[in-house]
């Protein structure tokens, strides 16, 4: 955000700098004679650099550039006569819309393709499945008070077409979890004996496409989780997701966690991008409101109009007036 934000700074600058000095390069002053001085009167000031193609036509309205610019980045550049700055204006509003346009489409389709991910092979049942497994460890291999009562598991649910369910098949799955909870608030990690610093979000909740993929207390939920007993109905390391191998390791995490971990944490990265590109669309309106305004007014602070008497060559007087911009 802040190099671009930087960049579209230096364009500004370069823009002013380039109508400045086009217009240092074009100023001058010229007498009028009286039907002109008439004719300007009646008509109000005329181009006296016209063939130039940049009118000094009088004075600016500091409001009307803020407003043109404010709404549309680089009218009042325009407006004023600073094509060149106009246009840059102009052309990094439209490169932050196409920036912001692709990030958010990008970013909401990673989303939608890891929702389906999380919907395909990760189980609600599964994981349920597990923590009636894990309370029974944690009672009678490690002596801790587990109150809650098993987690009745459901079936015939299609969790891959969660926009399908009926009301009871909601209602269902919201009871679920809702049981799930009820053990999650008891259970503890073995090596540390601290509790469970998460519970299980609402199905397809943001929480609930984060959690499953960021906290191994979720990881045998996971399609690809080694059992956690074996033939014989004894628990086997994997009954614990946080068990710490070599090197700080989760050992019994299975590869689609991770897997699914980057893609969700990709697909948040490019949203976040989309948000950020969507804040410089304020400080793009911003400072080209700001910089129309503070050129108006520069413009009409050096326009100044001067009447007087001057004499022909014979001698009469004749009545002059001249339009000089001063630095």
């Amino acid at each position: 955000m802040s190099h671009t934000f930087r960049l579209f700074i230096l364009l500004f600058l370069v823009g002013s700098a380039t109508a400045q000095s086009s217009l240092l390069s074009e100023s001058s002053s010229r007498t009028m004679s009286r039907s002109e001085l008439r004719s300007e009167i009646l008509r109000g000031p005329t181009s006296w650099q016209e063939n130039r193609g940049m009118a000094v036509t009088g004075t600016r309205s500091v409001p009307l550039a803020f407003g043109l610019s404010a709404v549309v980045p680089g009218a009042g550049q325009v407006y004023n006569g600073f094509f060149i700055k106009g246009g840059v204006a102009i052309a990094l509003e439209a490169a932050l819309i196409t920036g912001y346009s692709v990030l958010r489409s990008n970013g909401l389709d990673a989303e939608t393709e890891f929702q389906k991910w999380a919907h395909r092979s990760w189980s609600p049942v599964k994981y349920a499945s597990w923590i009636n497994d894990y309370a029974d460890y944690l009672r009678d291999e490690l002596g801790v008070s587990i109150s809650a009562p098993p987690v009745d598991l459901i079936s015939g649910i299609d969790f891959t077409q969660p926009d399908s369910w009926s009301a009871s098949e909601r209602a269902q799955v919201d009871g679920l979890i809702s049981q799930i909870h009820a053990i999650e608030v008891q259970a503890i990690h073995p090596e540390t004996g601290a509790r469970f610093s998460h519970q299980l979000p609402s199905f397809a909740d943001q929480q609930y496409y984060e959690l499953i993929g960021k906290y191994f207390q979720f990881a045998p939920g996971w399609e690809d989780y080694p059992e956690w007993r074996d033939g014989e109905g004894r628990f086997t390391q994997a009954i614990d997701p946080e068990l710490s191998g070599p090197g700080d390791t989760k050992p019994n995490v299975s590869t689609s966690f991770y897997d699914y971990a980057s893609d969700h944490g990709d697909a948040q990265d490019t949203l976040r991008q989309a948000s950020r590109i969507s804040m410089l669309f304020f400080f793009n309106h911003l400072i080209a409101a700001v910089d129309a305004a503070v050129s108006a007014k520069l413009h009409n602070d050096r326009l100044d109009t001067r009447l007087g008497l001057s004499y022909d060559p014979d001698g009469r007087p004749v009545l002059v007036t001249g339009l000089v911009l001063s630095f």
